[in-house]
């Protein structure tokens, strides 16, 4: 009886020490893989994404997860448009696009970064200004050369949004088509809403908006009025907007990368060949709602405004949405809301225009001082 309790207590105690070498092997295996497996990227930066001919802009390389940064190589993809040195300071010589590279050995293995700097033929002072400063609360963005809102910080966010305003913005040399969605969703009245048009003589561009007020029983009209969305109402998306060239293509122009937005916009210099409706302009892109339900809604509201039931998301799909969970992606350029004006406008719009503005100048200047301004400054630079 002994020798067999003996025998079991041994067997045991060789599965147990087995099991612990194991145990032992694996979290060292485990260990050195996590080990071999660290990753090095190498990013760059610069202190601008556009240089002038004949100026230096300087660019920074570091690779991370290292304890000594190792000597970066530079190259330029083409030196006859921009060089740079081995210090990494970039030298604009002809107009053109070029890819600045860097490369750097990390643990015998070659890691690389690349970055895009365009060549200008002259120096942008209004532009490098609103690179990295609010006017208005505007910016650019060498990026697709484009405008954009800064609604971080925007003060616009506190005058908010109601119909009125679409209203009367012709008279304020905004013509632009618009959609609008309204519903209720946590004991909120939502209106999300899209434009894209004409911004004063020069510029064109594209719109999101996120509004909400407390929820109220009494319908909705053209006196309603809708608060900015706070930061925790804010949506995560992106915007794309595309334009048609004469060939008939439609050609992007610019994309607002995915982030929190109340206000997403995008505005480039340009007159539409045909301002009203804004048919030649694409709006393109993603929101994230809160819930599925919230996307359920506002999927089911853009479906009464006409689009289509879209199969995948597809930025060349006219007029189409597509539920992804709490996604939407849409592409809209034909369906528009707007009244058509240049009726009013041809045959009454001097008067019109006398009566309204001294109603509407104090309300619509936050949203449209900005491109009259912009509209003076183009004219000096463009």
């Amino acid at each position: 009886m002994k020798s067999k309790f003996t025998k079991a207590l041994a067997l045991l105690l060789a599965v147990l020490t087995l099991g612990y070498i194991v145990s032992v092997g694996a979290y060292a295996a485990g260990t050195n893989t996590a080990a071999k497996s660290t990753t090095h990227a190498l990013v760059l930066t610069s202190e601008a994404t556009a240089v002038a001919i004949g100026r230096t802009i300087q660019m920074t390389a570091k690779v991370s997860n290292v304890d000594k940064q190792p000597t970066i190589t530079w190259s330029s993809s083409d030196a006859s448009i921009a060089s740079v040195d081995s210090n990494g300071a970039v030298k604009g010589k002809a107009v053109g696009k070029v890819i600045i590279k860097a490369s750097a050995k990390v643990d015998g293995k070659t890691v690389t970064g690349e970055f895009a700097i365009d060549v200008i033929k002259n120096e942008k002072p209004i532009q490098n200004y609103l690179v990295n400063h609010q006017v208005l609360s505007y910016q650019y963005s060498y990026v697709d050369d484009y405008y954009y809102t800064n609604d971080k910080k925007a003060w616009q966010k506190h005058f908010g949004f109601g119909k009125i305003y679409d209203i009367a913005s012709p008279y304020l040399l905004l013509e632009y088509d618009y959609i609008r969605i309204f519903f209720t969703y946590e004991n909120k009245d939502w209106m999300i809403q899209f434009w894209k048009g004409q911004y004063g003589m020069i510029f064109y561009g594209g719109e999101v908006g996120v509004y909400n007020r407390a929820h109220s029983e009494e319908g909705v009209n053209d006196w309603t009025f809708y608060g900015c969305a706070k930061e925790e109402d804010w949506l995560a998306m992106d915007m794309t907007l595309y334009h048609q060239n004469l060939d008939g293509e439609y050609v992007r122009e610019f994309t607002r990368e995915y982030d929190k937005y109340w206000w997403c916009t995008g505005f480039k210099n340009g007159h539409l060949r045909e301002e009203e409706p804004a048919d030649e302009l694409r709006l393109a892109g993603r929101i994230t709602f809160k819930s599925e339900e919230m996307a359920q809604i506002v999927y089911d509201g853009l479906l009464e405004c006409g689009f289509k039931k879209g199969k995948k998301a597809d930025h060349t799909a006219i007029d189409t949405v597509y539920k992804d969970g709490k996604d939407l992606h849409y592409s809209w350029q034909n369906i528009s809301e707007a009244e058509s004006t240049m009726a009013i406008k041809v045959v009454g719009g001097a008067a019109v225009t006398a009566v309204l503005l001294p109603l509407f100048a104090p309300i619509m200047i936050p949203y449209a001082g900005f491109f009259l301004l912009m509209c003076g400054i183009a004219s000096l630079i463009v």
